[in-house]
């Protein structure tokens, strides 16, 4: 069996998986929030399954670049999921969802030519190392003891559903904005950056102190996204071994044993929490709020991002933002801020040019940081690009810029690039990327 058969084989097996927890457990224990399940219509399913395996027909086996983890983390965590759950609400998948299925897939493809497109000439500013160090300790420890002073220090985490509210509830009441740009930032860039260095020279004292900063930032802000993205970060470390030849099949053979044994542990334990956690909260969640971005702004007015930068052009019709507009109208919580992907943003702005819009700046993005990636830190340009790349399943694309590090990233990569970055290159060559990737 050739490495692409297994590729489509590893999506079939994640396909089904994916089913699996939605029709067994998530869907008989939160059709309330709208997870219902219909029986599905056996052409809409199959035309699905096609378009899923449209973009492996020009997706290699391996990664080159850092825009292919941009490509693979929302092919497995936004795409799939996005054409699966209306089969699962309607049976027979309405014409409007095709249409916003194959705007997809036109934006993933646009995604993944990234890759190939040439490389920028981006003039650098010589730095002497010493001073990218000492900037990176001090903004770091000075983020860490503001947020520890303003919202204190915990050791232990919050463990149940109760505790985890109200460390939320405890650290919002705390909050300002330096916090929260602090607490994100930590969380994205900085901590990950600790790790990411002890991956890349194999210094396990980086990974435990940046896993352990991690972990107490979860015990102050009790968001558990601070936690599942540092397992994210792991999966792709592994997936990026053999000069990242076969990280197509390691990242999504990764997140399939991830569901095998949430499914397999909920079986056993007749409860439904593992596949609640990673299937329903990581996966369809996004998925399932991507479909009522386009439901609602598809028969209401669109947003033309009048909340935020172009307050000044447009009127906000709805006085608040996209997130708790959909949370007020599907969930009748007003409170309620229903994240969804960049692609709902996209369409919540301007319908489906904005998707198209937002997917172009992306992939703008993208070339620039590859561009900015290339050379001896390119494995570690790769590892940093993760937590702000993940954030883009749930979150819009101009609050990750700015607020979740996709900036801070770039900014960070131009200065280690500036100062050499020579000390960053993988030792190991099981780490080291190459050209020749199937």
């Amino acid at each position: 069996m050739t490495m692409k058969a297994v590729q489509y084989f590893l999506v079939s097996i994640y396909v089904l998986l994916l089913h699996i927890s939605y029709v067994d457990f998530i869907s008989p224990n939160f059709s309330y929030l709208g997870y219902r399940h219909v029986s599905v219509d056996s052409i809409s399913i199959a035309l699905t399954i096609a378009l899923i395996f449209c973009p492996l027909l020009i997706a290699r086996v391996g990664v080159t670049q850092p825009s292919g983890i941009l490509f693979w983390i929302l092919y497995a965590i936004v795409y799939i999921p996005v054409l699966l759950i209306p089969n699962y609400l309607y049976g027979v998948v309405p014409w409007e969802n095709w249409l916003t299925d194959f705007v997809l897939l036109g934006s993933m493809l646009l995604l993944y030519s990234v890759s190939s497109w040439r490389l920028l000439h981006i003039p650098l500013i010589k730095l002497k190392r010493t001073i990218v160090q000492w900037m990176y300790v001090i903004l770091t420890t000075s983020f860490f003891l503001y947020i520890v002073k303003v919202s204190g220090i915990h050791l232990k985490p919050p463990t149940d559903s109760e505790d985890i509210y109200a460390a939320r509830l405890s650290f919002r009441q705390h909050t300002s904005p330096v916090v929260g740009y602090g607490m994100q930032w930590l969380a994205k860039i900085f901590n990950p950056i600790l790790v990411v260095y002890g991956l890349v020279n194999k210094k396990w004292m980086f990974i435990l102190l940046g896993f352990a900063m991690q972990y107490l930032l979860f015990t102050t802000n009790g968001l558990k996204s601070t936690l599942m993205s540092t397992a994210l970060l792991i999966l792709v470390a592994v997936a990026l071994r053999k000069k990242g030849r076969y990280f197509s099949i390691l990242f999504v053979g990764g997140l399939s044993c991830l569901l095998c044994l949430s499914v397999g542990y909920d079986y056993m334990t007749s409860s439904y929490e593992m596949t609640s956690l990673l299937s329903r909260r990581m996966i369809f969640t996004p998925g399932l709020l991507m479909n009522y971005y386009v439901d609602f702004f598809s028969h209401h007015e669109q947003m033309h991002l009048s909340y935020s930068i172009l307050s000044g052009i447009f009127t906000n019709p709805y006085a608040t933002t996209p997130p708790f507009i959909i949370g007020e109208a599907y969930f009748n919580r007003p409170d309620m801020a229903a994240n969804a992907n960049f692609f709902a943003d996209g369409f919540a702005n301007f319908g489906y040019s904005g998707i198209a819009i937002y997917t172009a700046v992306a992939a703008i993005i993208m070339w620039i940081y590859n561009s900015l990636a290339e050379g001896p830190i390119k494995l570690f340009a790769m590892f940093l690009l993760v937590m702000p790349v993940w954030s883009l399943t749930d979150t819009s694309l101009t609050t990750v810029f700015l607020t979740h590090g996709l900036l801070l990233a770039i900014i960070s990569l131009y200065f280690i690039k500036c100062s050499g970055g020579e000390e960053l290159d993988a030792k190991s060559v099981q780490y080291q990327l190459g050209s020749s990737v199937e």
